[in-house]
């Protein structure tokens, strides 16, 4: 009897502190776990999705605004919004906290801006960046190096426009100056032309009056190879010619 009891006694002391130690771990786990559950926050998470573009911009409650998901449906509405009702609804929009200068900003953004006035927008959120919510800070960002993105694509374009500009001169004057180059160049030829038909026309009448002697040296040549003296002919013909005048004046005055 006393050793039966002496050996559960045994047992007793054996499982005690094993049963002791299984105690201990389960309330230190379970109170671990609470810890971790209580360092995360609960927080409802707001589809905006489906919430009507309407009445997004007359929202002013600091949870919705400090909630990311808000600021995409706000930037998806203005996306789709045309140019007249985006600038329209940014006129409603008084400029008084950072919410209602990112929500004009946003508008404006998408209704086909000028360069300056993008700028402008820049300069207007980012004076107002201490206000932002650190939560929606990366969305401004990033809103940010867009609009940064579209401005430097905008002067891209206008440095190709007026390199494109530069260069039609460029052509258009280089196509003038061949055009004028081609007129002188045909000038020339035509001129150069006349030239040469000149020349065979000279040439040709050189050719022939060496060929066909003249009509006196054909009479002195016929009168040396009769035995005349030439222009002995021409002498008679001068007398004759005289004679007839005296005997014409002589009987002028003898009437």
């Amino acid at each position: 009897m006393v050793t039966r009891l002496m050996s559960r006694l045994r047992l007793t002391l054996i499982i005690s502190p094993l049963l002791l130690a299984g105690c201990a771990n389960h309330s230190t786990t379970h109170g671990h776990v609470n810890s971790i559950e209580n360092m995360i926050p609960s927080a409802e998470v707001v589809d905006f999705s489906v919430a009507p573009c309407e009445i997004l911009w007359t929202l002013d409650d600091e949870k919705v605004l400090s909630n990311s998901l808000y600021w995409l449906r706000a930037m998806d509405c203005a996306d789709r919004m045309p140019a007249v009702q985006a600038r329209f609804q940014a006129q409603q929009i008084s400029q008084h906290r950072w919410d209602s200068v990112f929500k004009q900003s946003i508008l404006l953004a998408d209704a086909d801006p000028s360069d300056g006035l993008r700028k402008i927008l820049l300069g207007q959120v980012e004076s107002f960046s201490n206000q932002t919510p650190v939560t929606i800070r990366p969305l401004v960002q990033l809103w940010r190096e867009h609009q940064i993105l579209e401005i430097k694509l905008a002067d891209e374009k206008a440095r190709n426009a007026r390199q494109q500009i530069v260069s039609e001169n460029q052509i258009a004057l280089l196509d003038a100056q061949q055009k004028s180059l081609a007129a002188e160049l045909e000038s020339t030829q035509q001129k150069l032309k006349n030239l040469t038909d000149i020349e065979r026309q000279l040439s040709s009448r050189k050719s022939l009056q060496g060929e066909i002697p003249d009509a006196d040296d054909a009479s002195n040549g016929a009168q040396k190879k009769n035995g005349i003296p030439a222009n002995n002919g021409n002498i008679s013909s001068k007398k004759a010619d005289l004679a007839a005048k005296s005997a014409a004046s002589q009987a002028e005055e003898n009437q």
